[in-house]
């Protein structure tokens, strides 16, 4: 066997995997389709099923923990190595030595592709050398109903900027070589459709035709497919009746043929198991198997009885082998572009430890929570002047809470369950330990939670252990009323009131969609008390998700959006609201009056039979902050839209300018934003579009150029038929820092 061809590694891959596919006996081939969990409450795979060659991947293994799992694969038959996964979404999130960066939609608000290839980048390398192969990331998901849980993971509401900062993520996880000991297989999920679902139920049904899963859900996984993203993973939901992990349609037709994808696709936990247990359209588990893999999926994530199903399966010819071959040709691919035949890659966890949070990771996780933060209100409070201010009140239930500053997947979320060691104390700096490392002994602090927020019991999953609720901050005994009295008090003696509110790990996450978008618990109320005391008022949200907080959006004196900011989210934010830099993100949701707005999105269509709402008049169909708003220090003017040419020819690109002014006196990196309207249309279709965005630095007083091209295909609309195509008529460019029509300069072009 040591002269098999399978083990030169100056071979082809396809001649490797040709070969030892030839060797492999059918136990072996569904063994390697097979992907089992290792992790303390739930211990699927075991050494012996490794060595048999029973199982190809494990799953939340870290460190050490994979180590005799490998080992055995190695000493398999075939001696095929283990493909391991965990999901590392925004950070090595299940690693206690790891550096955690601002959550995905946290990250979306720089609009940065260079910024998301290198905090994955940074992620690789710090998965490694852990035994880890395969991370879970990024997620394409475009969410439509606010209230879903797994906002947070996102990219934002707008699939062309979803889907250029996910392919950074994959360029920045694979890097040139998915051989280098350092590059990680990236995974594109969740596929598709997954953001709209029912009611903002977790994985519940979603209504969506196919033209729509044309022109909104699939873009961003094609990008990804043809960017060479080394695995899909197929989505917990249905769509018109039909689990997505069950449609050949979409898993073979639209993604294999279609876009000519030949990665490896693997379901999400345990859906084929939930097909006969939760969904009940499988009368057993091994039906559930056999339409699995029919539909296309190569690897079945956590379901045991996927391996011996498929086997009774195969003998009596409720499967096909050829569809068993097929799935295990891409996962050996897989394995060899990895290089683990030559490099199983066993886990070195003193390299991994000094390879993690690093100074220069560090660094990096700090510049990205400085780009993550949007202002979205201020009334010239700020920024701060610590050499005048001489006391702050640092006062809400996140301002010194590690967990919601790290937010959701994360060793103290949900996923982590309490089974691992969590982070070093003091690796996460909070809202008060920023303000306190930056203002040290020059400023009087004071502190307070101000008000509880109830843990509602939540749970990741019911038949699994309960995470605990951290508590932080002063006055955590005290009643409801007596943590409002003291903030109170608090407040009235600071100069200026720091209120960092926002929701709760229990209220955001998998599996964790809420009924409304409010501040949970007391928080409103402890708004309205601090507020009435005539001290200004700064309030910096952390969130999972947009909130409907009218009333905090109109009475407060400064609002700073900090989500999820990560381990260095503390020190940005303290930075920010002192003026160390000037904010510049952009927000990729837009924020509702209210939950009954959703969906709030900026591409709504055109032409509905009513002006407004007539319970809402304040809002009418506005959001409450639009996407692409986003205010800085820097007062921003846009003139002299120009285009090259107002008649476009077929395959012509369109050029335009615009001029981009600075009238302050603070510097500035300004998000130019470019979006088009197709003014009368074939078929109903957004009023505007984003179609590409610039970051311009503009000094105090400083005025620039700025150019688009727009390729001709960039004017396309998806037809009745589901097709791209550019119709003839009048256009709009429209140039400016937001969607909202009052910061855009527009110029009318057509197309003949």
């Amino acid at each position: 066997m040591a002269n098999a061809p399978y083990l030169d590694p100056k071979q082809p891959v396809e001649a490797r995997v040709e070969d030892l596919l030839s060797r492999m006996s059918t136990e072996e081939k569904v063994g390697q389709m097979t992907q089992l969990a290792v992790q303390p409450y739930i211990m699927q795979a075991t050494v012996e099923g490794c060595e048999r060659g029973e199982i190809g991947s494990i799953l939340c293994a870290v460190g050490e923990q994979a180590r005799p799992f490998m080992e055995a694969a190695l000493r398999s038959r075939l001696g095929i190595p283990l493909l391991v996964g965990i999901d590392a979404i925004h950070g090595h999130s299940m690693w206690h030595h790891a550096t955690m960066f601002p959550s995905q939609l946290a990250l979306s608000h720089s609009w940065d592709e260079k910024l998301c290839e290198d905090v994955a980048r940074a992620t690789a390398v710090e998965v490694a050398y852990t035994g880890i192969h395969w991370t879970f990331s990024p997620v394409l998901c475009l969410p439509r109903d606010l209230r879903w849980g797994r906002i947070n993971e996102t990219f934002g509401e707008d699939n062309t900027l979803i889907a250029r900062l996910a392919v950074a993520m994959i360029r920045g996880y694979q890097g040139n070589d998915l051989a280098d000991p350092e590059s990680i297989a990236a995974c594109a999920k969740h596929y598709v459709g997954y953001g709209e679902s029912e009611g903002g139920r977790d994985g519940s049904e979603s209504q969506h035709s196919w033209r729509t899963l044309r022109s909104v859900y699939l873009p961003p996984f094609e990008a990804a497919a043809k960017a060479g993203v080394a695995t899909f993973m197929s989505a917990y939901h249905a769509i018109d009746g039909v689990p997505v992990a069950f449609s050949k349609r979409l898993l073979d037709t639209e993604l294999r043929h279609r876009y000519g994808y030949e990665g490896v696709m693997v379901t999400d936990w345990n859906i084929i198991g939930r097909m006969h247990t939760d969904r009940r359209i499988c009368a057993t588990l091994a039906e559930g198997a056999a339409r699995a893999l029919r539909a296309g999926n190569d690897m079945a994530m956590t379901t045991p009885a996927f391996y011996p199903d498929t086997l009774a399966n195969l003998a009596d010819g409720r499967s096909d082998i050829a569809d068993v071959d097929k799935a295990c040709r891409r996962i050996l691919a897989l394995k060899f572009r990895l290089g683990l035949f030559e490099n199983p890659r066993l886990p070195d966890e003193a390299k991994a430890a000094k390879l993690s949070n690093t100074r220069a990771h560090r660094d990096l996780a700090l510049r990205a929570a400085r780009q993550s933060l949007v202002l979205l209100k201020n009334r010239g409070v700020l920024p701060l002047d610590a050499q005048k201010l001489k006391s702050v009140a640092v006062i809400g239930p996140n301002a010194d809470d590690w967990i919601n500053t790290l937010g959701d997947w994360t060793l103290a979320s949900g996923q982590g369950h309490g089974t691992r060691d969590v982070y070093a104390q003091g690796s996460t700096i909070t809202v008060l330990e920023g303000l306190r490392r930056l203002l040290g002994d020059r400023v009087q602090i004071t502190h307070s939670v101000g008000c509880g927020v109830p843990d509602p019991a939540a749970v990741f999953d019911r038949n699994m252990p309960r995470f605990v609720t951290h508590p932080t901050g002063n006055g955590l005994n005290e009643s409801a009323p007596e943590k409002i009295a003291r903030a109170v008090r608090l407040a009235e003696q600071a100069e200026v009131v720091v209120l960092v509110l926002g929701d709760r790990i229990a209220y955001t996450g998998e599996q964790k969609s809420t009924a409304t978008l409010e501040l949970p618990g007391d928080q409103q109320a402890l708004f309205d008390a601090v507020l009435a005391t005539g001290t200004p008022v700064v309030v910096v949200l952390m969130s999972g998700k947009p909130l409907a907080i009218p009333q905090v959006a109109k009475k407060a004196d400064a609002i700073l959006l900090a989500h999820s900011p990560g381990m260095e989210g503390g020190t940005a934010v303290a930075e920010a609201l002192f003026g160390l830099f000037n904010p510049n993100g952009k927000l990729t949701l837009s924020w509702p009056h209210h939950v009954g707005q959703c969906p709030v999105r900026y591409d709504q269509a055109i032409g509905a039979h009513q002006m407004g709402y007539p319970d809402l008049p304040d809002a009418n169909y506005d959001p409450l902050f639009a996407f692409g708003f986003g205010l800085s220090y820097s007062r921003i003017s846009f003139h002299g839209i120009k285009l090259a040419r107002t008649q476009i020819a077929r395959g012509e690109s369109v050029q335009v300018e615009v001029v981009v002014g600075n009238r302050s006196n603070s510097a500035i990196d300004e998000l130019v934003q470019c979006y088009l309207n197709d003014r009368y249309t074939s078929v109903v279709w957004p009023v505007k579009k984003l179609k590409q965005w610039q970051r311009v630095s503009l000094a105090a007083g400083e005025q620039k150029t700025v150019r688009f091209e727009l390729p001709f295909d960039s004017l396309a609309l998806c037809d009745e038929e589901g097709e791209w195509v550019v119709e003839d008529g009048e256009f709009e460019v429209l140039i400016g820092n937001s969607s909202r029509d009052q910061d855009l300069q527009r110029a009318r072009f057509s197309v003949a």
